[in-house]
């Protein structure tokens, strides 16, 4: 996961001040009761990408040559097979 908790919970918070002060969601509970939602759910996305990310990366090591990586055909390819495996789980980058 690329975020630290302090981050998330900052990033949460943001999102509740917002989603309230623009009306955009009505949530009669707690403030932070909303904030735990909302990082849960980043969490939760953050890990679905991180799976994602494993998952490349293994289909890219099991290639028949060595691509090196960090190299722009690497980035290329882990871009384009991270694309096709989003797509393949419904999952929107």
């Amino acid at each position: 996961m690329r975020l630290s908790d302090d981050r998330i919970q900052f990033i949460a918070g943001t999102m509740a001040d917002r989603l309230l002060a623009d009306k955009m969601i009505r949530f009669d509970g707690p403030r932070i009761s909303l904030i735990t939602l909302l990082a849960r759910a980043i969490i939760n996305d953050l890990k679905i990408e991180d799976e994602i990310n494993a998952e490349v990366e293994r289909m890219i090591a099991s290639m028949q040559r060595n691509i090196p990586r960090g190299s722009a055909e690497w980035t290329s390819i882990f871009m384009q097979k991270k694309e096709e495996l989003a797509r393949r789980r419904n999952y929107i980058l």
